[in-house]
């Protein structure tokens, strides 16, 4: 219990972090979460957490803290699903890596089959929109200033370097918007959240049990089949998991 504490204790300095710039009610629903967590009302914090989701605020520190609140509720894959989804938005985060870490030790699971390599890698924590967004800026600025020009220099409307340069970014950056886009959308990964998850050759309850999984598992989606989905745990194991017990990242 110590070593929970000590790796639960970093809660208050990261509390108001995900509010800044938000609506007031926002604002209101997570400190609220934060006094029923600091209250010891865990299921009333990750109620007040996922309501903020909800609305459509999420940050890295929500997801922390929500993460905590499912440790505390003893709720693996839950717990694994926050820590990993704030990962997402800063995948250098400490307090994020450690308590995953923990948990991970603690339900002593496997490392493996969800990790991401290659372009994934790269691009992780990257958000399409924004890039895309600041591409679109970029081209605006750059298209305006070449009609401001035009109306002096109609010959070298185009021909500035600050021009070309703001219209070139901004199709640089929404290429790679795009790409980062795709990149993401192959890389899926999920967490088991359900206790005891049985991994069958075939999408129905009837079907053979190879294997179960643990809550906090981490496997990769790979197709769909009337609710089911087929996952890949590392390089050979596959199989199909029932509706409901996973939780995509």
């Amino acid at each position: 219990m110590r070593l929970l504490a000590v790796v639960l204790g970093g809660l208050g300095l990261i509390i108001v972090s995900p509010v800044c710039a938000q609506p007031s009610s926002v604002s209101q629903q997570f400190e609220a979460a934060n006094e029923a967590y600091a209250q010891g009302q865990y299921e009333d914090a990750v109620g007040e957490y996922r309501a903020v989701l909800d609305a459509g605020h999420e940050s890295a520190a929500l997801y922390h803290n929500l993460g905590n609140a499912f440790v505390r509720l003893d709720r693996t894959g839950p717990a694994v699903w926050a820590y990993e989804r704030g990962r997402r938005l800063q995948p250098r985060n400490p307090r994020l890596q450690h308590n995953l870490e923990y948990v991970r030790r603690r339900a002593e699971l496997p490392r493996r089959g969800g990790t991401s390599s290659g372009l994934a890698a790269l691009v992780v924590g990257w958000s399409p929109l924004l890039l895309f967004s600041i591409g679109v800026l970029a081209l605006c600025a750059g298209g305006l200033g070449a009609v401001v020009r035009w109306g002096t220099s109609r010959a070298g409307a185009w021909r500035g370097p600050a021009i070309r340069g703001l219209i070139g970014g901004g199709v640089l950056l929404a290429a790679i918007a795009l790409g980062t886009s795709y990149v993401q959308a192959q890389e899926r990964r999920a967490v088991v959240v359900d206790e005891g998850a049985a991994l069958r050759s075939a999408p129905a309850d009837t079907a053979a049990s190879d294997s179960t999984l643990r809550s906090g598992t981490l496997v990769k989606p790979e197709a769909e089949r009337n609710g089911w989905t087929r996952v890949r745990l590392g390089e050979r194991t596959e199989g199909w998991i029932a509706p409901g017990t996973l939780a995509e990242i």
